[in-house]
Order: C-alpha cells, then structure tokens, then sequence
C-alpha cells in the first residue's frame, strides 16, 4: 500500500512539474498585454498614408478640399482630418447653417483581431459614429472596409470603401452602397499628398 502511494505521489509531482515547466514558457499576462498593445508592420501599411492631401471628386468639381493624417501615440493610432467645401449643416432647433464640411477619424490596427478599424463623425449627415473594419491587400495595395448605417431608424444601410494606394504621393478612395443586392460606387475621391508628415 505504502508502495502505491509513492508510486502515485511520484507521477503526480512529475506530472506538476511538467505542467509548471509547460506554463514557464509561456508568457505572462502583462507581457501579453503590452505586445498586442505595440504597433507593428500591419500599423507601417497606414503610415504611406500620413501627411497632408487634397482630394478631388472624379466626377463633381465642387467636391474638393484637403485631409490632414497624422499618427498619434507613437504610431498606434492616426488622426484624420477633412475639411471640404462650404454647405448647409443641420443643427439644433430645426435650423440650417452654413459650414465647410468637416470629419475626423481615428485609424488604426487591432492587433487581436487582426482587423484594421476606422471610426468616423461628420458635420454634416449623421449623428452616429461609424465603426468601419477592414483588411488590407498588400499585392493589391488595397484597403478595404466595410460597416452599416442607420442614419433613420430601421433604414439600414450597408457600405464599402475602398482605398488604393496608388504610389508615394497618390491614392483614391472609392464609395459604395448596397442596392438590391450588390454593392454600387457612388463615390470616388482622388487623393494627392502635398506635404509630409
């Protein structure tokens, strides 16, 4: 009896030990925390996209203005910018006022889920904050994301846009919306870099 019980104390401490040695390897959890917190190559593909650019409707000339992209937080994140042409705005009480068109964005890269994400307000059409997630095709040089609205309640609409970049100093963004069952560009902009950083 005495035998049997050493005997199983025996491959239970061996067993403890192997199962402690596996776990050593592995890293704890703040390291964890901190490195899926780094920026890393999928945060170097928007980086070609910082600087200051003016953008173009391909087909409707008024539609023009510039975007400001700059990174933040040491490269984790990048702040967008856009101010375009002047327009009637909704605001409170029913009112109109004239503005220049104006959104922001904050871009980045999630590193668990792989995914690039981009959130987006304007001043102009929505009260909503968008919540776009992409990929990134790097043959194609493409980003693509894609997300729903629902500017009027129970009117969803679901929504592309894809960004090429072109080279160093040119991209373009193409829009598109779900009509019927395929989506259809109503929107491109092009894109050229007139400063750095």
């Amino acid at each position: 009896m005495a035998t049997m019980i050493s005997l199983a104390t025996l491959i239970c401490i061996a067993f403890n030990g192997a199962a402690y040695a596996q776990a050593s390897k592995q890293p704890d959890t703040m390291t964890q925390l901190l490195d899926y917190s780094r920026p890393g190559a999928a945060h170097d593909e928007l980086e070609k996209l910082a600087g200051t650019w003016s953008f173009q409707d391909a087909e409707l000339a008024f539609v023009k203005g510039t975007l400001v992209r700059k990174p933040i937080y040491n490269g984790r994140f990048y702040s967008v910018e856009m101010t375009g042409g002047k327009l009637p705005v909704p605001v409170a009480d029913g009112k109109m006022k004239e503005e220049f068109y104006q959104s922001m964005q904050i871009e980045g890269f999630d590193n668990p889920k792989k995914k690039y994400i981009t959130t987006s307000i304007n001043n102009h059409i929505g009260s909503d904050i968008q919540m776009q997630t992409g990929t990134f095709d790097a043959a194609k040089q493409t980003f693509t994301y894609e997300w729903d609205d629902e500017l009027i309640p129970g009117q969803i609409q679901k929504n592309r846009r894809v960004l090429t970049i072109n080279d160093a100093n040119h991209y373009k963004e193409e829009f598109y919306e779900i009509h019927g069952n395929e989506f259809v560009k109503v929107r491109e902009l092009d894109y050229t870099k007139t400063t750095g950083q």
